[in-house]
């Protein structure tokens, strides 16, 4: 009854229908998602949207983007659900199974490994019943800035006061192209069991936000030469790690760990700073030392798998290197 459709992004009616379902699903405003599915193309990312039509509606769509993983380097293509949205009167129907369904086998035809999804209360149960299973749980890495409570009133005014002034400009970190951001990144991946590639368009889509909320920071050593690179988003109150990549030396990476800090001081506005990460054999110390928390991600991998020959050594799973490529950071 209702037929699963590759999104026409020549169709003007076809991605507005699309995009008035997102906006009305999620809101963050129409620009936000005409990039985040490319809508005009300008990017080179492999990514597809799918659609159920009907009445001059879309009623359901979810995103899959394809990307490489290289793991023990063996390379594998898989694929990441997001923003799966339902419009709110075609609900209980299976639309979410149905293109849930539809993508694993659109991926096994394009050589995809395994789809996978982290999943939310709602969409869990759908994912499980199609044959997705748990497979591992990151680690959050969270650290307060500033407190709600009203007791800790006098203790936030001290620190955007007084804070302000104990921090000290670092000469050495400043903001850095994506271009170098990639060329790091290549020269470092090799570091790491695990991890996905990063070209320099990919990149360049991923941070190329609408909201402008995304910066790429790097460390340098006394040869001016590049150590270690963070990149950050800063939202209405807090500020996310997204990604971080450094040499040998932790000291740059601690470096930046506290730049970030010196960030999230100099805005009244943050309360605090998240990550999540799953490389945490080299720097789950360095960020204890820093005064973060660690915990697990509230919900669990859910992988699909489709290549039966593809394997993930759980013994690997610490040293493995990822920035998430989802809206929800």
């Amino acid at each position: 009854m209702h037929q699963v459709t590759l999104l026409d992004k020549t169709s003007k009616t076809e991605v507005n229908q699309c995009l008035d379902l997102l906006e009305g699903s999620f809101g963050k405003g129409l620009d936000y998602y005409q990039w985040k599915h490319n809508v005009t193309q300008e990017y080179g990312i492999e990514e597809y949207t799918f659609c159920v039509f009907k009445d001059n509606l879309c009623i359901a769509t979810t995103q899959v983007i394809i990307n490489e993983m290289v793991i023990s380097g063996v390379s594998y293509r898989f694929g990441i659900l997001c923003d799966g949205a339902t419009h709110k009167d075609y609900r209980r129907l299976g639309l979410f199974e149905k293109l849930l369904s539809h993508i694993n086998t659109f991926c096994a035809q394009k050589n995809v490994a395994y789809v996978y999804s982290t999943g939310n209360a709602k969409s869990r149960k759908a994912l499980l019943k199609l044959g997705f299973e748990d497979f591992f749980s990151s680690y959050k890495a969270a650290k307060k800035i500033r407190y709600t409570h009203a007791a800790m009133k006098v203790y936030n005014i001290f620190l955007n006061v007084f804070g302000k002034l104990a921090i000290k400009q670092k000469d050495n970190i400043k903001e850095i192209a994506i271009e170098d951001y990639a060329k790091f990144y290549t020269n470092q991946k090799n570091k790491y069991a695990i991890t996905c590639e990063k070209s320099q368009a990919y990149l360049k889509w991923r941070l190329d936000d609408t909201t402008g909320s995304y910066k790429i920071y790097g460390a340098y050593d006394a040869h001016k030469t590049l150590q270690a690179v963070m990149v950050v988003k800063r939202s209405k109150n807090m500020l996310y790690i997204v990604d971080a990549i450094y040499n040998e030396e932790m000291k740059y990476f601690n470096q930046l760990l506290k730049y970030t800090s010196d960030l999230a001081t100099l805005n009244k506005n943050i309360i605090k700073i998240n990550s999540i990460h799953n490389n945490f054999k080299g720097i789950k110390k360095m960020l204890e030392d820093n005064n973060y928390k660690i915990s697990k991600a509230g919900s669990s991998t859910l992988l699909y798998i489709i290549n039966t020959d593809f394997k993930i050594p759980y013994s690997e799973l610490e040293n493995m290197h990822y920035m998430r490529i989802d809206k929800n950071e």
